[in-house]
């Protein structure tokens, strides 16, 4: 104890005030590293327990990582799925369709003229399906009913026998007549008769004279024959008939023989196909002539288009005897002129002899290749609109709604076209009248697709496809509207191929490629006299005869158009 006391003793008498300063100092410094451990300790515990909360947070993390790729790959297998039945709806959109078309060519009218809709009629949309729910077969029997009838139309009346037939008359007087019974008017009743076409032989005899003279000789006189009397067996007149039977009323060489064969003629397959290949070969000339007509035609319009023409051909391999070729087709629809011309294709190359020369207005359909020629210099390209309306006619199966709402406006578009033909309105008054009833309906046509177009979820179904062929060409398709000149489709060409397909059903095919040739050259001038009222075998059958000493500067005057002022020359020239 004694010690202790003198220690304490020491440290008092040690310690000088420096040493308690630092001894303050030490002692606070030893409180705070305590604070700062305790402090590090709760931290350590803390973070000890923020590990304890993180590991099943990270393990939610891990497994909600997880589920969402598998939430991933089955949305992604998902789309596809919803992707494929998308694909497959359009493509039972695209059966449906093909099948509505299908059904109309079978059991329907061929005409795309929509039917006039009275305001109020309910539509017969009936299914086998409703038939079945209604029980029909079960209805209760109506003992009476009471029937309207309508008023019946008026018959026009017998239509009468034109004034140019020739009549021959047989006089009735009534029997038992009284003797001073006296005349005093004349009922003639009408029939018109048939006597069937009939061959005859045309001889040319010519006689043969000699003459004595003094010195002993002998002379000899014989008549030539007239200049335009070919070698061949048939006359112009027979030439004209066959070529006409076939190319005109789209007879085959063999039903022609059949036909000869009954008068007793009996002619070859190769003997009348002569004569055809011909006739077609004499009216090259006139052919080439048409031809400059429509190129350089001072109207400046033209239509195009092609349909294939089957040809046989020798010269490809085995079990390959027939080519797909072309009837390129030209129509000048103001001089009403029409020209064919046979390619082996249907490319850009094929349609250049005729319009890599041509300036003006060509209308044509949306085939590419008229693309091309449209945008040289000097051109100005028109779309059809009976392609871009019938577009919209074909998905009417799919989409009723707006396909019959774009059929209603090209109802009025062409119902406005029909009031200027019935008319006879000029080209200037048919621009007036377009440009204040028809300009507001096209644009409001336009302004639709536009609109329309965003809403649909894929170009490839009918309505798409009709929409995407209008707005592509909406500007193509509204030329029209500027220039009374310019028709609204190309349905005047068109009518002008129809008696092609004709004939492809009956013949077929062409022999060869110059038998194609000779198609489109006869196709040509009868089409051309067809839209001049010109009767083909009377043009033809003169044609044939006039050829051989007619003067080739003057080929232009044989073209079908001018056949009408031939015909009044003819008949100044008949009269006494």
């Amino acid at each position: 104890m004694f010690l202790n006391r003198t220690t304490s003793t020491i440290e008092r008498l040690l310690i000088t005030p420096e040493h308690q300063e630092l001894q303050e100092k030490y002692q606070k410094l030893v409180l705070r590293v305590y604070q700062h451990d305790q402090i590090v300790q709760a931290k350590d515990e803390a973070i000890e327990q923020l590990k304890a909360q993180i590991t099943p947070l990270k393990t939610a993390c891990d497994e909600f990582a997880a589920l969402a790729r598998q939430l991933k790959e089955q949305a992604t297998s998902l789309f596809e799925i919803i992707k494929e039945k998308d694909k497959q709806l359009q493509k039972l959109e695209l059966i449906e369709h093909q099948y509505e078309q299908l059904k109309r060519l079978l059991y329907s009218r061929s005409s795309e003229r929509s039917l006039t809709v009275i305001p109020g009629q309910l539509s017969l949309d009936i299914d086998a399906d409703v038939i079945e729910a209604c029980k029909i077969n079960d209805g209760q029997k109506i003992e009476s009913y009471t029937k309207f009838k309508s008023e019946k139309k008026k018959h026009p009346g017998r239509n009468e026998i034109p004034a140019h037939i020739e009549r021959k008359y047989i006089d009735m007087h009534p029997e038992n007549l009284p003797e001073d019974a006296e005349h005093f008017d004349t009922i003639e009743t009408e029939q018109l008769e048939y006597d069937p076409a009939k061959l005859f032989a045309t001889v040319y005899r010519r006689f043969k004279y000699k003459q004595n003279k003094p010195d002993g000789s002998t002379a000899f006189f014989v008549a030539s024959l007239p200049e335009e009397k070919d070698k061949s067996l048939a006359a112009p007149s027979l030439k004209a008939h066959v070529t006409t039977e076939k190319f005109m009323y789209h007879m085959p060489i063999y039903r022609q023989m059949q036909k000869f064969s009954q008068h007793g003629i009996i002619l070859s397959e190769n003997t009348i196909g002569d004569w055809i290949n011909g006739t077609c070969r004499s009216l090259t000339a006139i052919y080439d002539a048409l031809r400059t007509n429509i190129v350089h035609s001072a109207s400046g319009y033209m239509m195009a288009d092609e349909t294939p023409f089957t040809v046989l051909d020798t010269e490809k391999g085995k079990g390959k005897k027939s080519h797909i070729g072309y009837l390129w087709s030209y129509c000048n629809p103001v001089d009403k002129l029409v020209f064919f011309e046979y390619q082996k294709g249907r490319g850009s190359k094929h349609a250049r002899p005729v319009l890599q020369d041509f300036k003006g207005y060509l209308h044509t359909d949306g085939y590419g290749v008229y693309k091309h020629y449209g945008n040289l210099q000097g051109v100005t390209h028109i779309n059809c609109n009976a392609h871009a309306r019938r577009k919209f006619h074909e998905a009417k199966f799919t989409d009723r709604k707006r396909a019959e709402h774009v059929l209603m406006l090209y109802g009025k578009l062409y119902g406005i076209e029909s009031y200027c033909r019935e008319q006879n309105f000029s080209f200037d008054q048919r621009k007036e009248i377009r440009q204040e009833k028809s300009v507001p309906i096209f644009e409001e046509l336009a302004a639709w697709v536009r609109e329309e177009i965003p809403k649909l979820t894929t170009l490839r179904s009918p309505i798409g496809k009709a929409m995407a062929y209008f707005s592509e060409r909406e500007k193509q398709l509204s030329m029209y509207l500027h220039d009374g000149m310019l028709l609204m489709d190309t349905n005047l060409i068109e009518n002008t191929i129809r008696p092609i397909a004709l004939g492809r059903n009956n013949y077929l095919f062409a022999g060869s490629h110059d038998a194609a040739q000779n198609a489109a050259i006869i196709y040509s001038l009868f089409a051309t006299c067809k839209l001049h009222d010109v009767n083909a075998y009377e043009w033809l059958k003169y044609v044939l005869t006039a050829m051989p000493t007619f003067p080739s500067s003057r080929i232009k005057e044989l073209l079908p158009q001018n056949w009408p002022q031939v015909l009044v020359e003819k008949e100044l020239v008949t009269e006494p």
